[in-house]
């Protein structure tokens, strides 16, 4: 059994480096299956979900994939593409940063807005919505299932093109995800407003609720560099001053 003094790491940080350093000394090779959540939970004397947190950091990075109802495995891939879990977007400076999310959440914004004008079923993005309430906020599990929401949206929207820029930028929303991350879970409350947007068929309405959430990412982006973001609570407005609950 694996024992973690305190650090300013938090457990699952931890956990994925020391899961990590076992893939790139070869104890785990490509295509290895991982032992089951409850064997890691022993052997790092942790939680489940804490374990949870970490295999998902691991598949943020690429470096394991979930098979449902197979369990996890390690990736076949190259390990120079492989980074520290600081994120990609702490290379970037500030105006950087604001120019990916304006990028990013422009395209989420034409996602929504054309899924809005979709007819057909969406029984699986409610699944997916499902899956980000149930996450601990602000985990790494509540980042993936925010991703794989904005995925499965892309999904419905039947346009290939806006489907395989989302698929493509996943990975550094993500890091912008982490950077803002604390505080109201800025991005359930936008996903259940968005998926509303949706079944309503409010384009127009979806597509705002897309552009006012980043408009939020830029105001703690910006209380992050200045160190206040976790003394101020940003409320998630509508350009009309009300809540989006």
């Amino acid at each position: 059994m694996t024992q973690y003094t305190a650090t300013s790491q938090k457990l699952y940080v931890q956990i994925a480096k020391a899961i990590r350093e076992r893939i790139e000394d070869g104890a785990y090779l490509p295509g290895d299956r991982l032992p089951p959540l409850a064997k890691l939970a022993e052997e790092y004397n942790c939680s489940r979900a804490t374990v949870r947190e970490a295999l998902g950091t691991l598949r943020g990075q690429g470096l394991i994939e979930f098979r449902q109802g197979d369990g996890t495995y390690v990736r076949t891939a190259s390990l120079d593409l492989w980074m520290e879990p600081l994120d990609a977007a702490l290379l970037l400076g500030v105006s950087h940063i604001r120019e990916l999310v304006e990028l990013q959440i422009a395209v989420l914004a034409a996602v929504a807005s054309r899924l809005a004008d979709h007819e057909g079923p969406k029984d699986a993005l409610a699944q997916n919505l499902f899956q980000l309430e149930c996450a601990v906020s602000n985990s790494e599990e509540a980042i993936t299932a925010e991703i794989n929401f904005y995925l499965k949206m892309a999904d419905y929207a039947g346009n290939p093109l806006l489907e395989n820029v989302v698929r493509v930028m996943q990975e550094s929303f993500r890091s912008c995800l982490r950077l803002v991350s604390g505080g109201e879970p800025l991005g359930l409350e936008t996903c259940r407003a968005v998926f509303d947007a949706i079944t309503q068929h409010k384009a127009d309405f979806a597509r705002e609720i897309m552009y006012t959430y980043g408009r939020s990412i830029m105001r703690r982006l910006e209380l992050e560099r200045t160190g206040k973001l976790h003394a101020v609570a940003i409320p998630f407005l509508m350009d009309d001053g009300t809540s989006g609950d």
